[in-house]
Protein backbone atom coordinates (compact mmCIF):
# COMPACT_ATOMS: atom_id res chain seq x y z
CA UNK A 1 0.00 0.00 0.00
CA UNK A 2 2.55 2.28 1.24
CA UNK A 3 4.43 1.75 -2.16
CA UNK A 4 1.27 2.36 -4.50
CA UNK A 5 0.65 5.92 -2.73
CA UNK A 6 4.62 6.06 -3.52
CA UNK A 7 4.19 5.73 -7.25
CA UNK A 8 1.06 7.19 -7.25
CA UNK A 9 2.73 10.66 -5.73
CA UNK A 10 6.14 10.47 -8.22
CA UNK A 11 3.69 9.69 -10.89
CA UNK A 12 1.23 13.03 -10.37
CA UNK A 13 4.59 15.47 -10.38
CA UNK A 14 5.94 13.73 -13.67
CA UNK A 15 2.44 14.14 -15.45
CA UNK A 16 2.79 17.61 -14.41
CA UNK A 17 4.27 19.13 -17.57
CA UNK A 18 5.50 22.66 -15.94
CA UNK A 19 7.19 20.85 -13.01
CA UNK A 20 8.51 18.24 -15.58
CA UNK A 21 10.13 20.65 -17.37
CA UNK A 22 11.23 22.59 -13.68
CA UNK A 23 13.14 19.19 -12.96
CA UNK A 24 14.73 18.53 -16.50
CA UNK A 25 16.02 22.15 -16.30
CA UNK A 26 18.22 21.65 -13.38
CA UNK A 27 20.30 18.76 -14.52
CA UNK A 28 23.29 21.07 -14.89
CA UNK A 29 25.06 19.96 -18.08
CA UNK A 30 23.91 19.52 -21.59
CA UNK A 31 25.13 16.09 -21.31
CA UNK A 32 22.93 14.95 -18.67
CA UNK A 33 20.23 16.76 -20.27
CA UNK A 34 20.64 14.25 -23.61
CA UNK A 35 20.43 11.20 -21.18
CA UNK A 36 17.18 12.74 -19.48
CA UNK A 37 15.40 13.20 -23.02
CA UNK A 38 15.71 9.70 -23.57
CA UNK A 39 13.66 8.61 -21.01
CA UNK A 40 10.43 8.64 -23.08
CA UNK A 41 9.05 10.99 -26.10
CA UNK A 42 7.60 13.14 -23.78
CA UNK A 43 10.88 14.14 -21.84
CA UNK A 44 12.48 14.11 -25.20
CA UNK A 45 9.84 16.49 -26.80
CA UNK A 46 10.28 19.30 -23.57
CA UNK A 47 14.16 18.74 -23.50
CA UNK A 48 14.75 19.24 -27.60
CA UNK A 49 12.04 22.09 -27.19
CA UNK A 50 14.04 25.67 -28.63
CA UNK A 51 12.00 27.87 -25.64
CA UNK A 52 13.38 25.48 -23.13
CA UNK A 53 16.92 25.17 -24.75
CA UNK A 54 17.20 28.94 -24.42
CA UNK A 55 16.08 28.67 -20.84
CA UNK A 56 18.56 25.95 -20.05
CA UNK A 57 20.99 28.21 -21.67
CA UNK A 58 20.29 31.19 -19.75
CA UNK A 59 20.46 29.24 -16.43
CA UNK A 60 23.50 27.31 -17.31
CA UNK A 61 26.39 28.59 -18.93
CA UNK A 62 28.10 27.02 -22.07
CA UNK A 63 31.15 24.66 -19.82
CA UNK A 64 34.22 25.01 -19.98
CA UNK A 65 36.10 21.91 -20.67
CA UNK A 66 39.72 23.31 -21.04
CA UNK A 67 41.88 24.65 -23.69
CA UNK A 68 44.60 24.01 -26.28
CA UNK A 69 48.25 25.55 -26.23
CA UNK A 70 49.16 26.11 -29.64
CA UNK A 71 53.17 25.44 -30.08
CA UNK A 72 55.12 26.76 -33.01
CA UNK A 73 58.95 26.45 -34.15
CA UNK A 74 59.73 28.67 -37.35
CA UNK A 75 56.84 28.50 -38.89
CA UNK A 76 55.26 24.83 -38.40
CA UNK A 77 53.06 23.29 -36.11
CA UNK A 78 55.37 21.95 -32.84
CA UNK A 79 52.22 20.57 -30.76
CA UNK A 80 48.75 21.18 -29.90
CA UNK A 81 48.34 19.87 -26.48
CA UNK A 82 44.85 19.78 -24.45
CA UNK A 83 44.74 20.76 -20.66
CA UNK A 84 41.41 19.90 -18.65
CA UNK A 85 40.51 22.64 -16.37
CA UNK A 86 40.35 21.52 -12.96
CA UNK A 87 37.88 19.93 -10.70
CA UNK A 88 35.61 18.36 -13.33
CA UNK A 89 32.31 16.96 -12.01
CA UNK A 90 32.63 12.99 -12.62
CA UNK A 91 29.71 13.56 -15.30
CA UNK A 92 32.26 15.23 -17.71
CA UNK A 93 35.34 12.77 -17.08
CA UNK A 94 35.08 10.41 -20.03
CA UNK A 95 34.43 13.80 -22.48
CA UNK A 96 38.17 14.68 -20.59
CA UNK A 97 39.24 11.53 -21.35
CA UNK A 98 38.52 11.05 -24.70
CA UNK A 99 39.87 14.79 -25.47
CA UNK A 100 43.34 14.10 -23.37
CA UNK A 101 43.82 10.83 -25.59
CA UNK A 102 43.09 12.64 -29.34
CA UNK A 103 45.48 12.75 -31.37
CA UNK A 104 46.92 15.58 -33.40
CA UNK A 105 50.25 13.83 -34.34
CA UNK A 106 49.53 14.38 -38.36
CA UNK A 107 50.24 18.20 -37.42
CA UNK A 108 53.52 17.43 -35.97
CA UNK A 109 56.42 19.49 -37.47
CA UNK A 110 53.67 20.51 -40.79
CA UNK A 111 53.19 23.93 -42.04
CA UNK A 112 49.99 24.18 -39.89
CA UNK A 113 47.97 27.34 -37.77
CA UNK A 114 45.27 26.28 -35.29
CA UNK A 115 43.22 28.79 -36.45
CA UNK A 116 40.17 28.42 -33.84
CA UNK A 117 38.06 26.09 -31.80
CA UNK A 118 33.92 26.51 -32.20
CA UNK A 119 30.93 24.70 -31.08
CA UNK A 120 33.37 21.48 -30.32
CA UNK A 121 34.88 21.61 -33.58
CA UNK A 122 38.50 22.77 -34.38
CA UNK A 123 39.61 24.36 -37.20
CA UNK A 124 43.37 23.92 -38.38
CA UNK A 125 44.60 25.23 -41.74
CA UNK A 126 47.67 23.27 -43.72
CA UNK A 127 49.84 25.36 -46.05
CA UNK A 128 50.98 24.44 -49.31
CA UNK A 129 54.80 23.88 -49.19
CA UNK A 130 55.42 25.98 -52.18
CA UNK A 131 53.17 28.37 -51.93
CA UNK A 132 51.69 29.46 -48.26
CA UNK A 133 48.83 31.79 -50.00
CA UNK A 134 47.56 28.20 -50.86
CA UNK A 135 46.79 25.48 -47.42
CA UNK A 136 43.69 23.52 -47.08
CA UNK A 137 41.34 23.74 -43.69
CA UNK A 138 40.51 20.39 -41.87
CA UNK A 139 37.46 21.12 -39.19
CA UNK A 140 38.18 18.62 -36.15
CA UNK A 141 35.59 16.75 -34.20
CA UNK A 142 37.27 15.93 -30.63
CA UNK A 143 33.92 15.64 -29.04
CA UNK A 144 32.16 13.89 -31.26
CA UNK A 145 34.79 11.75 -32.96
CA UNK A 146 32.41 9.59 -34.98
CA UNK A 147 32.01 12.95 -37.21
CA UNK A 148 35.13 11.94 -38.59
CA UNK A 149 36.88 14.90 -40.39
CA UNK A 150 35.69 17.96 -42.55
CA UNK A 151 37.87 19.05 -44.88
CA UNK A 152 37.08 22.41 -46.73
CA UNK A 153 37.80 22.82 -50.02
CA UNK A 154 40.03 25.90 -51.02
CA UNK A 155 39.49 29.10 -50.90
CA UNK A 156 38.21 31.04 -53.77
CA UNK A 157 40.58 32.47 -56.46
CA UNK A 158 40.90 36.14 -56.34
CA UNK A 159 42.36 38.17 -58.93
CA UNK A 160 44.22 41.27 -57.70
CA UNK A 161 45.13 44.27 -60.56
CA UNK A 162 48.57 45.82 -60.01
CA UNK A 163 48.74 48.71 -57.66
CA UNK A 164 46.41 45.98 -55.38
CA UNK A 165 47.04 43.51 -52.06
CA UNK A 166 45.63 41.75 -49.66
CA UNK A 167 44.99 43.36 -46.64
CA UNK A 168 42.89 40.98 -44.89
CA UNK A 169 42.22 37.16 -45.13
CA UNK A 170 40.50 35.35 -42.68
CA UNK A 171 38.13 32.67 -41.92
CA UNK A 172 34.92 32.76 -39.71
CA UNK A 173 32.89 29.97 -38.25
CA UNK A 174 29.60 30.28 -38.59
CA UNK A 175 27.49 29.11 -35.76
CA UNK A 176 24.15 26.88 -36.85
CA UNK A 177 22.32 23.75 -35.03
CA UNK A 178 24.01 20.94 -36.10
CA UNK A 179 25.51 22.16 -38.90
CA UNK A 180 29.14 23.51 -40.25
CA UNK A 181 29.20 26.93 -42.24
CA UNK A 182 32.01 28.62 -42.49
CA UNK A 183 32.71 32.42 -44.16
CA UNK A 184 35.44 33.39 -45.69
CA UNK A 185 36.71 36.99 -45.97
CA UNK A 186 39.08 38.62 -48.05
CA UNK A 187 39.94 42.36 -48.37
CA UNK A 188 41.83 44.06 -51.18
CA UNK A 189 43.01 47.11 -51.11
CA UNK A 190 45.46 49.64 -53.25
CA UNK A 191 48.38 51.01 -51.91
CA UNK A 192 47.13 54.13 -50.19
CA UNK A 193 44.25 51.68 -48.77
CA UNK A 194 41.68 54.55 -49.95
CA UNK A 195 39.82 51.83 -52.27
CA UNK A 196 38.89 48.82 -51.63
CA UNK A 197 36.64 45.91 -52.11
CA UNK A 198 35.55 43.28 -49.59
CA UNK A 199 34.66 39.79 -50.81
CA UNK A 200 32.92 37.22 -48.63
CA UNK A 201 32.31 33.53 -49.82
CA UNK A 202 30.35 30.90 -47.98
CA UNK A 203 30.80 27.37 -47.69
CA UNK A 204 27.91 24.69 -46.09
CA UNK A 205 28.82 21.09 -44.96
CA UNK A 206 27.71 19.14 -47.87
CA UNK A 207 28.94 21.59 -50.70
CA UNK A 208 31.99 20.97 -53.02
CA UNK A 209 31.99 24.89 -53.84
CA UNK A 210 32.67 28.03 -51.48
CA UNK A 211 29.53 30.40 -53.47
CA UNK A 212 29.77 34.12 -53.37
CA UNK A 213 28.00 35.87 -50.26
CA UNK A 214 28.63 39.48 -50.90
CA UNK A 215 30.93 42.25 -52.64
CA UNK A 216 31.65 45.71 -50.70
CA UNK A 217 33.59 48.68 -52.63
CA UNK A 218 34.21 51.34 -50.60
CA UNK A 219 35.92 54.57 -50.76
CA UNK A 220 36.85 54.28 -46.76
CA UNK A 221 40.10 54.21 -45.45
CA UNK A 222 40.80 50.45 -44.16
CA UNK A 223 43.55 49.38 -42.70
CA UNK A 224 42.99 46.19 -41.14
CA UNK A 225 45.28 45.06 -38.20
CA UNK A 226 45.90 41.02 -37.66
CA UNK A 227 45.50 42.22 -34.42
CA UNK A 228 43.01 41.96 -32.34
CA UNK A 229 41.39 39.49 -33.93
CA UNK A 230 38.40 40.41 -35.98
CA UNK A 231 34.37 38.82 -34.47
CA UNK A 232 31.92 37.89 -36.48
CA UNK A 233 28.54 38.43 -34.09
CA UNK A 234 25.07 38.93 -34.94
CA UNK A 235 26.00 39.11 -38.76
CA UNK A 236 28.15 41.54 -38.40
CA UNK A 237 31.95 41.18 -38.73
CA UNK A 238 34.15 43.96 -36.40
CA UNK A 239 37.06 44.42 -38.18
CA UNK A 240 40.04 46.51 -36.19
CA UNK A 241 41.92 49.32 -38.49
CA UNK A 242 44.41 51.85 -38.24
CA UNK A 243 45.53 52.74 -34.99
CA UNK A 244 41.75 53.57 -32.93
CA UNK A 245 38.90 52.34 -35.20
CA UNK A 246 36.63 49.20 -35.54
CA UNK A 247 35.34 48.36 -39.21
CA UNK A 248 31.91 47.14 -39.48
CA UNK A 249 30.75 44.88 -42.32
CA UNK A 250 27.18 44.17 -42.16
CA UNK A 251 26.48 40.87 -43.84
CA UNK A 252 22.72 41.99 -43.96
CA UNK A 253 22.47 45.29 -44.95
CA UNK A 254 25.45 44.84 -47.13
CA UNK A 255 27.43 48.23 -45.70
CA UNK A 256 30.08 48.78 -44.31
CA UNK A 257 30.45 51.21 -41.37
CA UNK A 258 33.00 52.78 -38.69
CA UNK A 259 33.60 53.75 -35.09
CA UNK A 260 36.51 54.82 -32.99
CA UNK A 261 37.76 53.23 -29.78
CA UNK A 262 37.16 54.92 -26.35
CA UNK A 263 39.39 58.37 -25.85
CA UNK A 264 42.46 56.86 -24.82
CA UNK A 265 42.44 53.39 -26.02
CA UNK A 266 44.48 52.39 -28.85
CA UNK A 267 45.31 49.12 -30.17
CA UNK A 268 48.40 46.75 -28.60
CA UNK A 269 50.19 44.27 -29.81
CA UNK A 270 48.56 42.32 -26.89
CA UNK A 271 46.27 44.12 -24.91
CA UNK A 272 43.07 44.94 -26.30
CA UNK A 273 41.12 42.05 -27.70
CA UNK A 274 37.55 41.85 -29.08
CA UNK A 275 34.38 39.51 -28.27
CA UNK A 276 30.70 39.41 -29.53
CA UNK A 277 28.27 40.72 -26.59
CA UNK A 278 24.94 38.81 -25.74
CA UNK A 279 23.24 42.30 -27.12
CA UNK A 280 22.37 41.73 -31.11
CA UNK A 281 23.68 45.32 -31.35
CA UNK A 282 26.86 45.36 -29.70
CA UNK A 283 30.37 44.06 -29.43
CA UNK A 284 32.50 44.06 -26.34
CA UNK A 285 36.44 45.74 -26.46
CA UNK A 286 38.54 44.26 -23.53
CA UNK A 287 41.40 46.58 -22.79
CA UNK A 288 44.53 45.60 -20.37
CA UNK A 289 46.84 48.47 -19.00
CA UNK A 290 49.43 47.08 -16.45
CA UNK A 291 46.87 45.00 -13.58
CA UNK A 292 43.54 46.71 -14.70
CA UNK A 293 40.93 45.26 -17.16
CA UNK A 294 38.65 47.43 -18.65
CA UNK A 295 35.44 46.03 -20.29
CA UNK A 296 33.65 48.66 -22.75
CA UNK A 297 30.62 47.68 -24.23
CA UNK A 298 29.52 49.66 -27.44
CA UNK A 299 26.08 49.61 -28.41
CA UNK A 300 24.86 52.39 -31.06
CA UNK A 301 26.71 54.84 -31.34
CA UNK A 302 28.22 54.64 -27.75
CA UNK A 303 30.81 53.04 -25.69
CA UNK A 304 29.51 52.24 -22.15
CA UNK A 305 32.57 51.25 -19.57
CA UNK A 306 30.53 47.92 -18.06
CA UNK A 307 33.54 46.73 -15.33
CA UNK A 308 36.64 48.04 -14.16
CA UNK A 309 38.31 44.72 -12.78
CA UNK A 310 41.51 45.17 -10.86
CA UNK A 311 43.50 42.00 -10.48
CA UNK A 312 46.70 43.27 -7.51
CA UNK A 313 44.55 41.59 -4.99
CA UNK A 314 44.31 38.53 -7.12
CA UNK A 315 47.28 38.01 -7.87
CA UNK A 316 49.17 38.78 -5.13
CA UNK A 317 49.03 35.85 -2.69
CA UNK A 318 49.92 33.81 -6.16
CA UNK A 319 52.91 32.60 -6.88
CA UNK A 320 53.60 33.53 -10.71
CA UNK A 321 56.93 32.69 -11.84
CA UNK A 322 58.37 36.02 -13.62
CA UNK A 323 56.92 38.62 -11.99
CA UNK A 324 56.50 40.82 -9.32
CA UNK A 325 53.29 42.57 -7.78
CA UNK A 326 55.36 45.67 -6.40
CA UNK A 327 56.90 46.69 -9.22
CA UNK A 328 54.25 48.94 -10.94
CA UNK A 329 56.69 49.80 -14.12
CA UNK A 330 56.52 46.11 -14.78
CA UNK A 331 53.14 45.94 -17.04
CA UNK A 332 53.25 42.01 -17.53
CA UNK A 333 49.34 41.34 -17.83
CA UNK A 334 48.61 40.27 -21.26
CA UNK A 335 45.44 38.70 -22.67
CA UNK A 336 45.59 35.84 -24.62
CA UNK A 337 41.71 35.13 -25.51
CA UNK A 338 38.16 36.44 -24.58
CA UNK A 339 35.31 33.96 -24.35
CA UNK A 340 31.81 35.05 -26.16
CA UNK A 341 30.21 37.70 -24.38
CA UNK A 342 33.16 38.46 -22.57
CA UNK A 343 32.16 35.63 -20.01
CA UNK A 344 35.38 34.27 -19.23
CA UNK A 345 39.24 34.98 -20.48
CA UNK A 346 42.64 33.65 -20.67
CA UNK A 347 45.34 36.11 -19.56
CA UNK A 348 49.63 35.75 -19.51
CA UNK A 349 51.06 37.24 -16.73
CA UNK A 350 54.76 36.35 -16.06
CA UNK A 351 55.36 32.77 -17.37
CA UNK A 352 51.83 31.51 -16.28
CA UNK A 353 48.57 31.49 -17.86
CA UNK A 354 45.76 32.63 -15.98
CA UNK A 355 41.51 32.25 -16.51
CA UNK A 356 39.09 34.68 -14.87
CA UNK A 357 35.85 33.88 -14.30
CA UNK A 358 34.14 37.56 -14.73
CA UNK A 359 30.66 36.61 -13.58
CA UNK A 360 32.13 35.05 -10.42
CA UNK A 361 35.15 37.00 -10.23
CA UNK A 362 37.44 33.87 -9.76
CA UNK A 363 41.47 34.15 -10.91
CA UNK A 364 43.02 30.81 -10.97
CA UNK A 365 46.25 29.84 -12.77
CA UNK A 366 45.63 27.18 -15.21
CA UNK A 367 49.35 26.69 -16.76
CA UNK A 368 52.94 26.94 -15.79
CA UNK A 369 55.51 27.23 -18.43
CA UNK A 370 58.64 24.97 -18.15
CA UNK A 371 61.69 25.78 -18.00
CA UNK A 372 62.83 25.43 -21.44
CA UNK A 373 59.44 26.66 -23.12
CA UNK A 374 60.82 30.71 -24.46
CA UNK A 375 56.96 31.70 -25.34
CA UNK A 376 53.45 30.33 -24.18
CA UNK A 377 51.86 29.71 -26.88
CA UNK A 378 48.18 30.62 -28.44
CA UNK A 379 45.22 29.41 -26.42
CA UNK A 380 41.78 28.29 -27.55
CA UNK A 381 39.37 27.60 -25.15
CA UNK A 382 37.14 24.20 -25.61
CA UNK A 383 33.53 24.11 -24.86
CA UNK A 384 30.50 21.73 -24.91
CA UNK A 385 29.01 21.59 -27.85
CA UNK A 386 25.81 23.92 -27.79
CA UNK A 387 22.49 23.31 -28.45
CA UNK A 388 23.62 19.77 -27.88
CA UNK A 389 22.95 16.99 -30.49
CA UNK A 390 19.77 14.87 -29.74
CA UNK A 391 19.65 11.39 -31.56
CA UNK A 392 17.03 10.77 -33.78
CA UNK A 393 14.03 8.94 -31.91
CA UNK A 394 13.36 5.38 -32.29
CA UNK A 395 9.91 3.59 -33.16
CA UNK A 396 10.14 1.86 -29.49
CA UNK A 397 6.56 1.62 -27.99
CA UNK A 398 8.22 1.18 -24.61
CA UNK A 399 9.79 5.03 -25.06
CA UNK A 400 6.56 6.43 -26.47
CA UNK A 401 5.09 7.27 -22.83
Amino acid sequence: MLETDQASKVSKVLDDDDLLREIIIRVGFPTTLVRAALVCKRWYHHASEPAFLRHFCERHLSCLLGFYVEDREDHKMASIRFFSLLNKPRELAAIVRSLLGYSWDAYRSAPANFLCSRNGRVFISLYDQVNRSKFTVGAHSPLCPERGLTVVPPFPHIEIQDGYSRTMNDLFSVDEVNDLSLLHVLVVSNMQRTKSTVHVHMWRHGDGVWRTYLTLDTDQLLDPRREPKSVLANNKIYIASAQSDIVVFDLIASSISMFQLPQGVEYGDTDTMLAQAQDASGVYLIHAKKLQLHIWLHKGDNWLLVDTICLREMVANMWIPGYRVEDDSYAPLRIKHVGDHAEFMFLEMGRCALQLDVKCMQLRKVYVMAEEEVRLGDIHPLKMIWPPIFPALKDNPASSK
